[in-house]
This record gives C-alpha cells, structure tokens and sequence, in this order.
C-alpha cells in the first residue's frame, strides 16, 4: 500500500486555514510519509521564519493511505501551483 502526505497551513491569528493540499510523491510506508510531514514542517519554518513569525502561521498534516494508482495530468498541473504557493516569501 502507498500513502500520500497531505497537509494544511494556517493562521493562529485569524483561525482560517487554507484547503488540504497533497504532495505527489507517494511513500512506500506509513513511516515513511509521517518522516517527510516533518520535514515539510521543517523547511517551511526555515525558508519563511519571518512570515510565520509575523502572521503566526502553521502547518498541520496527515498521512492517507492512496487508493488510486494515476494521477491525472491536470490535478498534477494544480497541485505544482498549490505547492509553490506555500513557499514563496
């Protein structure tokens, strides 16, 4: 079974959080996902320390198990600019 890391950000401030959104990659285990969610967590609070600090902002994630074997050439097109969106300063 594969799984599939997705994760939502959010405001401490406002309590607003914006849609889940998933990653492409697809882990071989449980562990495996759980291991990456961290290091989501990790090099988004170093690569935008100053606006997470400013607008309090977090991650919250989750690992589902995937039950589809394609991804369509479109959700692959949005999830790229639903991912860069976050990382940006």
């Amino acid at each position: 079974m594969k799984f599939i890391l997705a994760f939502t950000v959010c405001s401490a401030i406002t309590g607003f959080c914006n849609n889940t959104s998933t990653l492409p990659t697809k882990y071989d285990s449980w562990a495996e996902c759980v291991g990456a969610g961290g290091i989501l967590i990790q090099d988004f609070s170093v690569e935008l320390e100053d606006k997470i600090n400013k607008e309090k902002i977090y991650i919250s994630y989750f690992c589902n198990e995937n039950h589809t074997n394609e991804t369509t050439t479109d959700s692959k097109s949005k999830q790229s600019k639903i991912q860069s969106s976050y990382f940006r300063s």
